[in-house]
C-alpha cells in the first residue's frame, strides 16, 4: 500500500499540469490591437455581431486568446479588440503579407464610421495576469 501511495505522489503533478488550462496570453509575445466606431443605437446588434465572429480566432494556429472591449460615448461607441499571438508569424498566417492592415468582417461596412485601415502590433513586454511562472 506504501509503494502505491508513493507511486501516486510522484506522478500526481503530472497528472494535474496534464489537465491544466493552457496559459493562453501568458504565453503570448504579440497582441494585435483594432479599434472601430459604431453609433450608438446599434452597439448592442454589433457587439453580437462582432463577438460572435471573433470566437474563431482559437481555432487559428498561433492565436492565444483574444479580448472584446466597448466603450459608449455619446452618440457614438468604441470597440476594441485585442487578439494574442504567438509571433507576427502567426499573424501573417491569419492577416496575410501586411499585418497592418485591418482584415474586416463581412458587415463591418454596415456598422462602422469611418472603418480604420490599419492595426497595430505590439510585442508583449510585461505581462502581469496572474500567469503561472515560467
Amino acid at each position: 500500500m506504501r509503494t502505491r501511495r508513493l507511486a501516486l505522489v510522484a506522478v500526481l503533478p503530472f497528472l494535474i499540469s496534464a489537465g491544466a488550462p493552457v496559459p493562453g496570453i501568458c504565453e503570448a509575445k504579440i497582441a494585435r490591437v483594432w479599434h472601430g466606431r459604431v453609433k450608438t443605437e446599434r452597439a448592442d446588434e454589433y457587439s453580437k455581431y462582432i463577438a460572435d465572429a471573433i470566437t474563431k480566432f482559437r481555432t487559428l494556429p498561433g492565436n492565444r486568446g483574444y479580448q472584446l472591449m466597448r466603450e459608449p460615448a455619446g452618440a457614438e461607441t468604441h470597440f476594441s479588440v485585442i487578439s494574442y499571438w504567438d509571433s507576427r508569424d502567426s499573424i501573417h498566417g491569419y492577416a496575410g503579407a501586411d499585418i497592418q492592415k485591418v482584415r474586416p468582417l463581412p458587415k463591418d461596412p454596415e456598422f462602422l464610421i469611418d472603418s480604420e485601415p490599419f492595426v497595430r502590433n505590439y510585442d508583449l513586454l510585461v505581462v502581469n495576469a496572474d500567469c503561472p511562472n515560467r
